[in-house]
């Protein structure tokens, strides 16, 4: 596994370069030319004005699908998993490495920008000094997106011609968390604008951080880290896990 170790440490290299982006777009949005600034604020202001008590209360309650801590517990429990599962170092790291990453960059963007929070009466509890970019919608596509990742990988793993209950399971299971890692990122991005903690330049930029790190990560240890399990797996004569076993030759 020195292979995926040499491609992880390229990692801080990509999130120096993601905080550079995030600065520099963070700095044009709040103090450059006032258009995008101005829309922001035109539509931050018009979602506020039309604001209904049963949406209200369901944009609070969809905001808990990426709380910190909502996204910590989940984080652990899959890392937990991963770990029992594959007694294999670098997938609970890379699903840590999602979450802690994401967070390291966006608390590092966010401070380094202060953006204040939109003018408008705020729903949810937050610094007013944290606009940008929007934590909760970049944790919400690293942790959706990276549980529809592994669960993809794992039903590849199944092959085509498998018609098990595992071959089902696996297929199914990746094809609601691809749904969820799309959904999820576009539900919280709304609640967070819908209840005043973000403007809409925020929840983009939390999205393409979410999205940027996703792939880095993917990239650099889980797709990577799957390929080469299997490949030590086969020259060892075992299986891929997921696998089922090829019937035997007919005599």
């Amino acid at each position: 596994m020195n292979i995926i170790r040499a491609q992880a440490a390229r990692l801080p290299l990509a999130a120096a370069i993601l905080v550079l982006i995030l600065v520099g777009s963070g700095f044009l949005i709040d103090g450059g030319p006032a258009g995008i600034r101005d829309e922001d604020t035109s539509a931050v202001g018009w979602l506020a004005g039309h604001r209904t008590s049963w949406l209200v209360r369901a944009t609070e309650a969809a905001t808990w699908l990426a709380d910190t801590w909502t996204v910590i517990a989940a984080t652990a429990v899959l890392a937990a998993v991963a770990a029992w599962r594959t007694r294999a170092w670098w997938l609970p790291g890379g699903i840590i490495l999602l979450t802690a990453g994401e967070t390291a960059i966006y608390e590092i963007s966010n401070t380094l920008v202060a953006r204040p929070r939109p003018a408008v009466a705020r729903l949810d509890p937050g610094d007013p000094m944290a606009s940008y970019p929007s934590g909760h919608v970049a944790a919400s596509v690293c942790l959706y997106g990276g549980l529809a990742l592994l669960l993809l990988h794992v039903a590849r793993r199944h092959p085509r011609h498998s018609h098990g209950r595992g071959h089902g399971v696996a297929r199914a299971g990746a094809a609601v968390a691809v749904a969820a890692a799309v959904a999820v990122p576009l539900i919280v991005a709304f609640c967070r604008t819908y209840r005043g903690m973000h403007h809409p330049s925020d929840v983009l930029a939390g999205a393409f951080l979410g999205a940027c790190w996703l792939a880095a990560v993917n990239r650099t240890v889980l797709a990577r880290g799957f390929a080469v399990d299997d490949r030590e797996r086969r020259s060892a004569g075992l299986r891929p896990v997921g696998a089922e076993p090829r019937p035997a030759h007919p005599m």
